[in-house]
Formats: C-alpha cells, structure tokens, sequence
C-alpha cells in the first residue's frame, strides 16, 4: 500500500504493544519452551549445538507472531461456540 492510499484511511486507536494479549501470550510462550531446554543444559553442564538451534527456532517464531499481530489490519472472528466475536458480529463484506 502506497503513502496515498494510506492517508485516505480512517485512523484506527492505536495500544501499545506491551497491551496485547498476543504479545504476551507469545513471549510467556517461549519463555516457558526455553526454560526447561536451558535447565536441563545447566544441569548437564553441556549446552549443544541442538540446544541452540531449538532457542532459535522458538525465538524466530515467537518474533513471527508479534510481528504478524503488529502488522494486521483486519478483525478476526471465532466459530459460534468459542468466546470472542463471531462471524456476525461485523458486517458482510459480500453485500
């Protein structure tokens, strides 16, 4: 999207990202995926090359969500029997 259709887009209230539920629920996430991988390598007294490429892998996705929740621009919805808004609680963009 170009700085010309940008500007001709109502403004949306921002947060910050410390506020959303997504931010947190992926760092506390991966902290808790880390944390046994670093405890059992303190407790071995060995950290492996596998041990890295796992904290690696977890840090990358976890920067992947909060990225990804950065950048949305659109409303999601949940099925009719989770909580959260559901389908039709926006309108219908096939009108």
């Amino acid at each position: 999207m170009d700085s010309t259709q940008q500007s001709n887009l109502p403004k949306k209230a921002a947060k910050s990202i410390f506020q959303s539920k997504t931010f947190w629920g992926a760092t506390l996430t991966a902290v808790a995926a880390i944390a046994p991988i670093i405890g059992e390598a303190v407790e071995a007294k060995k950290f492996t090359v596998n041990d890295t490429v796992k904290i690696v892998v977890l840090l990358a996705t976890t920067g992947a969500t909060v990225v990804g929740r950065v950048q949305a621009e659109t409303e999601v919805y949940t099925p009719n029997w989770a909580p959260g808004p559901n389908e039709s609680d926006f309108e219908s963009t096939n009108s």
